[in-house]
């Protein structure tokens, strides 16, 4: 058996390739990526307990967009987490989208924030989630 398949050893890389003399550790990129992960999980957690606390509302109706967001938002930021703590290739588009659905979901929680500790909390952890998301994606580009 070949010590390549064939064709591989006369392979040439076309005009613009740029050989990477460096790929980091998966623990130096764990690490690069602890503060996004960290603002990631905090958002999950606030956002789980926010649709548990509105579910708890006397009108309930009223916190229907508020409890959807809230359920998207902490999946989204699961699925953004996995993909960024595995370096997958494909963690910038989830970026990008976590950190709209984080800004829609503080959007929605800061309308309720004066009256509602729980959607207040909420509205804070997905900012500060939306900009980890946008500062992880200029940090990728």
């Amino acid at each position: 058996m070949p010590a390549h398949p064939a064709g591989v050893q006369n392979c040439v890389a076309g005009p613009g390739y740029k050989h990477r003399t460096h790929n980091p550790s998966p623990t130096t990129m764990h690490h690069q990526n602890q503060p996004l992960l960290d603002a990631l999980n905090a958002c999950i957690a606030a956002c789980e307990h926010c649709a548990t606390a509105c579910l708890l509302e006397p009108d309930v109706k009223m916190m229907a967009r508020c409890i959807s967001l809230d359920r998207d938002c902490a999946d989204i930021c699961a699925l953004t987490a996995r993909f960024t703590a595995r370096g997958s290739e494909h963690a910038p588009h989830l970026l990008k989208e976590c950190a709209e659905i984080c800004k829609a979901c503080a959007d929605e929680c800061e309308k309720h924030g004066a009256h509602m500790q729980h959607c207040k909390e909420c509205a804070e952890a997905c900012r500060r989630c939306e900009q980890a998301c946008r500062a992880g994606l200029s940090k990728a580009a």
